[in-house]
């Protein structure tokens, strides 16, 4: 990713958050405004949900501008595991949100409920549906497109508060259709479900992140590139690990080469091996590289021409298998 495009990447996440927490306050009070019209306690509990959507995207907000400082002194590693914490406080406030539905809807099934001016409401909560439906979409796109878990978890959670809003607006229209207003607040515990399921995930993917799990994802596109640019004097890598933090990737793993050769040559494939993995992956890749010399064993599995030590012929290199570089390497179990 060169300057411009890194720009216009942290450009687009700025505008995205902004454009979500305004709108995130306009849904606000136009759900307080449907609550205070028809008394639906299905509405008040998506006006709930809101609340947790603009305090929720606050701290996205601030955990964005934190994740995107580049390493320093003290962060050597960047800033982008806050996003993690941010995904997971989200998911959080989201589950928090539907057991407050829950609460209130019980609390109508067992006391009753007093509705009016539905029709009023129904016109406000299709409005905002449709708005969170778009804006939702846009973050998750966004998000996705800049790698930036942040956003899109505040995508998933508007998203979640457009299910929400939908499922609403069918109540108060089979409400008004058959005077059934018991339906109010089962309609609202069932969005509540499903609002604990969506959080859930997002707490799952924060701990993910948070304890380092190993970024599938980025290891499928490593292997292949490393064997892209693989060299005759690449004998055999094992001990891959990579996992990532907001948009930074981190990938390190064993390369045994000839024991003859000299630290200098040493950095030179480290170099050679960052610079053209970055190409593969992403400027935003830091490699860990640990070199180990080779022994008599792999002269049948190395290649390299006009080696002085060599004491087998050639037969077959190890190929840079998934299999092969996630594990620590015993070179009597490959088969020739």
């Amino acid at each position: 990713m060169n300057a411009d495009s890194l720009t216009t990447n942290i450009s687009q996440k700025k505008n995205a958050a902004y454009l979500s927490l305004i709108v995130g306050f306009l849904m606000f009070f136009l759900k307080i405004f449907a609550f205070i019209v028809t008394g639906s306690s299905a509405i008040l509990s998506d006006a709930i949900e809101s609340i947790v959507h603009i305090f929720a995207t606050f701290i996205a907000f601030i955990s964005l501008l934190v994740s995107l400082r580049p390493p320093d002194d003290s962060h050597p590693y960047g800033h982008g595991k806050i996003e993690y914490f941010s995904a997971g406080f989200e998911g959080g406030l989201i589950i928090i949100a539907a057991a407050s539905i829950i609460f209130f809807a019980i609390e109508d099934l067992i006391f009753g409920i007093e509705l009016k001016k539905l029709d009023i409401g129904a016109y406000l909560i299709f409005v905002a549906s449709i708005i969170n439906l778009g804006l939702g979409l846009f973050l998750v796109r966004i998000g996705r497109r800049t790698k930036s878990l942040i956003l899109e978890a505040d995508g998933k959670h508007i998203l979640t508060d457009s299910v929400t809003s939908i499922a609403v607006l069918i109540s108060i229209i089979i409400v008004m259709i058959t005077d059934f207003k018991i339906l109010d607040p089962i309609i609202a515990i069932l969005v509540a479900i499903n609002i604990i399921f969506t959080g859930y995930k997002l707490v799952r993917q924060s701990f993910r992140g948070l304890m380092q799990e190993k970024d599938e994802e980025l290891i499928d596109k490593i292997i292949p590139a490393l064997e892209k640019v693989r060299r005759d004097d690449f004998i055999e890598i094992h001990k891959l690990r990579a996992w990532s933090a907001g948009n930074f990737h981190f990938v390190d793993f064993h390369l045994i080469i000839p024991e003859f050769y000299t630290i200098d040559e040493s950095h030179s494939i480290q170099r050679y091996l960052t610079d053209s993995l970055r190409k593969e992956i992403g400027s935003d890749l830091q490699t860990m590289i640990h070199f180990d010399p080779c022994k008599p064993i792999y002269c049948s599995y190395c290649s390299k021409e006009n080696c002085h030590i060599r004491r087998e012929d050639f037969k077959s290199q190890i190929q840079f298998t998934k299999e092969n570089c996630l594990r620590d390497f015993v070179i009597e179990k490959v088969d020739n």
